[in-house]
């Protein structure tokens, strides 16, 4: 029969577990979501004229004036909990995509940079990388968070 493609041995393999079909099912669903939020959710809650303050702290599955049910209830200003956090999806997916692209971009230019002019400013590059890896994220995420600094007190305005 002779060698198969590796394309299509990728496929069969990927197919063949049901952890990665699964995964990558509630991912798409989870980019479909956010995709067609517009079209799924019953309120927009950046839209100022669709909320109705009559409608706020409304628990789950009550029902507006209108007739519109809030699935997961409402928050002080009456905006639908349920479309807040599938349009809030939309921004996590956006953030998360535009992020990558970023650093990708970002390695991949320096990666030819170290390629192309090699010597002394390769290793440097490398050298700064090394330093980067060798901190955990959570650690980097702890001293970012003592530099700003964090106060659990304070109101929002």
């Amino acid at each position: 029969k002779g060698e198969e493609a590796p394309f299509r041995l990728l496929v069969r393999a990927f197919f063949r577990s049901p952890a990665a079909v699964a995964g990558f099912v509630l991912l798409a669903a989870i980019i479909g979501l956010a995709l067609f939020a517009p079209l799924i959710t019953p309120q927009n809650p950046y839209d100022l004229n669709q909320l109705d303050i009559m409608d706020s702290r409304l628990p789950p599955g009550s029902q507006s004036m209108t007739g519109m049910i809030f699935w997961l209830g409402t928050d002080d200003q009456g905006r639908d909990m349920l479309s807040g956090i599938i349009y809030g999806l939309r921004i996590s997916l956006g953030v998360g995509v535009s992020s990558a692209l970023f650093a990708a971009l970002f390695g991949a230019s320096l990666g030819l940079l170290a390629a192309y002019v090699g010597g002394r400013t390769e290793t440097a590059i490398m050298r700064i990388v090394d330093l980067q890896l060798s901190f955990p994220s959570i650690l980097v995420a702890l001293m970012i968070l003592a530099f700003l600094g964090f106060d659990r007190h304070r109101r929002r305005q």
